[in-house]
C-alpha cells in the first residue's frame, strides 16, 4: 500500500503499483519531450556545420559544405557569438574543446547528434583474445586512459563490473566485492567482471563465461577517463547526446555562463580519480560538473541517466585561498534516473575560508528518480546515494536558495541529504513530491545534519526545517 500525504490535514491512499505507474508515465512523457526537442538557438556570429558525411576541406559555412571531424572543430578559430551545429542522426567519437562565447547545437531533422567518449565499438573494432585463464579475454589494443566500465548493447545488456584491488600493507590485494585474493587478470572469475591494467600492459581483460565478448554482444562501448565537452566561459550546449566516458560528459573549473539545454547524457563515469597506497582507489564521473566558482549556470530540459556519481553538480572542496561564489544556478525541467546523486553540491570544508557562499540557486520542476539504483551501485561506499546530496560540508552557506515543484522518487540511502552552515542558509522548499520506502531513510537534514526516517513524522520535519507546507509524501511498503 502507498499512503500519500498531500498536507498534514489530508491523507490519500492508493496502490503502490498505481502510484509508481503514474510517475513512470509522467517521466516517460518528459523523456519524449526532451528527446524530441527542436533547435531554437540562433548564434549571431559565424555558424559552422558538421556532418559525418562532410569533408574537412570544406569551409563548413553551409549545410551543403559541412566539416567532418571533431579534430577540425577543435582547430577552428571560433569567436564569441559563433556557433557549431552538428547534423542530427550522425555520430562522432572523441571530445570537444569549447571556445568562449560559442554555441554548440544541432541542425537538420531526426535524433540528436551523438558524441561518444568511447574510442570505438569494441564488439566491431579490435579483437578479444583468449588468455591463459579460462573464460578470460583480453582486448588487444593499448588503452592508457583508465576505463570506467564497458556498456553492452547500449545498456540493454547492462555493463561490466570494474574490479579494483583493495590494498593493505603486507597482505595480498583483494577483489573489492568478493574479498578474494586478486592480483591480476588471472584472478577474474565472475561473469562480466572487468580488470584494466592501465599502468602495466595497458590492456583490458573481461571474464565472459558465455564465449568471446565480440560474439556475445552486438556492441561494447568503453568509458575512458576523459571529458567529452571541456568547457570555458559563456558556452551553450544544446540538443546533443553525450554518452560513454569515464570522467565527465561536460566538465569545467570556475566558469561563468555555462548553459546546457535539451541534451541527453548517459552512461558516464567510473574511471579511477585517485590511487591510494592502501585501501580502495577512488572512482568518479559526473554528467555535468562545474568544480569551482560559477555564475549563470543553467541546466534545463535535459535527460540524464546511468551516471556513476552525480547527474548535475556545482562543487568545490574549498581548498583555496580565494573567495568562491556560486551565483545564479538553475537546474530546471530535467529528468534524472538511476544516478548515485541526481543533484550534488558542496562548498568547502571546516578548515577553509568561511566566506564562500551560494547565491540565487533554484531547483525547479525536475523529476529525479532512483538514486543509487543504476550502475553506480558498484560503489564500495553504499551509504552515500541521495536525490540531493550536499554531504556534511559546514561551509554550505547560501542566500535565496529555493527547491520547488520537483518529484523526488526513491533512493537506496538518503532520499535527501541537505546540510548547511547556519539557519539562514537552509533552502526554501515548496510543493515537492517525496516518494520513498516506508521507514527507510528520509535523510540527513539541517544545520546539525540529523538523520530522519521516512515515516509519518517526516512531513512535519520538512515543514519545520525547510518550510515545506505544500509537499506530497508517498510511502511505499516494501
Amino acid at each position: 500500500m502507498v499512503v500519500g500525504i498531500a498536507s498534514a490535514q489530508r491523507i490519500e491512499k492508493e496502490s503502490s503499483s498505481a502510484t509508481l505507474h503514474k510517475i513512470d508515465r509522467q517521466a516517460e512523457q518528459m523523456k519524449r519531450k526532451i528527446l524530441s526537442s527542436k533547435t531554437e538557438v540562433k548564434p549571431a556570429g559565424t555558424i559552422y556545420y558538421v556532418s559525418a558525411e562532410g569533408d574537412d576541406a570544406n569551409d563548413g559555412l553551409s549545410p551543403e559544405k559541412p566539416l567532418r571531424t571533431l579534430e577540425k572543430v577543435n582547430a577552428l578559430e571560433l569567436r564569441p557569438a559563433d556557433g557549431v551545429m552538428f547534423r542530427r542522426g550522425d555520430m562522432w567519437r572523441g571530445y570537444v574543446n569549447t571556445r568562449e562565447g560559442v554555441t554548440y547545437s544541432a541542425y537538420g531533422r531526426g535524433e540528436k547528434p551523438r558524441i561518444y567518449g568511447s574510442p570505438c565499438d569494441a564488439a566491431v573494432e579490435g579483437k578479444w583474445v583468449a588468455t591463459d585463464t579460462p573464460n578470460v579475454y583480453m582486448y588487444d589494443a593499448e588503452l592508457p586512459d583508465d576505463i570506467g566500465t564497458l556498456v553492452f548493447n547500449h545498456g540493454e545488456a547492462g555493463c561490466a563490473y570494474k574490479v579494483m584491488m583493495e590494498k593493505k600493507s603486507g597482505k595480498p590485494s583483494l577483489h573489492i566485492a568478493t574479498r578474494e585474493v586478486f592480483e591480476s587478470y588471472r584472478d577474474l572469475k565472475r561473469d562480466l567482471d572487468m580488470y584494466h591494467d592501465y599502468r602495466g600492459t595497458r590492456r583490458l581483460y573481461l571474464c565472459s563465461t558465455e564465449g568471446n565478448p565480440a560474439e556475445r554482444f552486438a556492441s561494447i562501448e568503453l568509458l575512458p577517463r576523459s571529458n567529452i565537452f571541456r568547457v570555458v566561459d559563456d558556452v551553450t550546449i544544446d540538443n546533443i547526446c553525450l554518452k560513454y566516458c569515464g570522467a565527465h560528459a561536460i566538465g569545467a573549473g570556475t566558469t561563468k555562463g555555462l548553459t546546457v539545454t535539451n541534451c541527453e547524457l548517459g552512461w558516464i563515469g567510473g574511471s579511477i580519480q585517485f590511487e591510494h597506497a592502501e585501501g580502495i582507489p577512488t572512482r568518479y564521473g559526473n554528467a555535468i560538473e562545474i568544480y569551482g566558482g560559477c555564475e549563470d549556470f543553467t541546466i534545463d530540459n535535459c535527460y540524464v541517466y546511468q551516471v556513476y556519481d552525480a547527474a548535475l553538480t556545482h562543487q568545490h572542496q574549498g581548498d583555496t585561498k580565494h573567495l568562491l561564489v556560486m551565483k545564479r544556478v538553475r537546474y530546471t525541467n530535467c529528468l534524472v534516473e538511476d544516478c548515485v546523486y541526481a543533484i550534488e553540491y558542496f562548498l568547502g570544508r571546516e578548515d577553509t575560508i568561511k566566506e564562500h557562499y551560494m547565491l540565487d540557486v533554484l531547483f525547479e520542476n525536475n523529476i529525479l528518480r532512483r538514486a543509487g539504483m543504476g550502475w553506480g551501485s558498484q560503489r564500495p561506499n553504499v551509504e552515500t546515494p541521495a536525490i540531493i546530496k550536499s554531504w556534511s560540508h559546514h561551509n554550505n552557506r547560501a542566500f535565496n536558495y529555493v527547491i520547488r515543484g520537483n518529484i523526488f522518487d526513491r533512493s537506496t540511502y538518503d532520499l535527501l541529504n541537505i546540510a548547511y552552515r547556519d539557519p539562514y542558509s537552509a533552502p526554501v522548499m515548496e510543493g515537492n513530491t517525496y516518494i520513498q520506502y516506508l521507514g527507510a531513510d528520509g535523510g540527513h537534514l539541517g544545520q546539525d545534519r540529523k538523520f530522519y526516517h521516512f515515516d509519518d513524522s517526516f512531513p512535519a520535519v520538512m515543514e519545520r526545517i525547510f518550510g515545506e507546507r505544500k509537499g506530497k509524501y508517498i510511502f511505499i511498503e516494501r
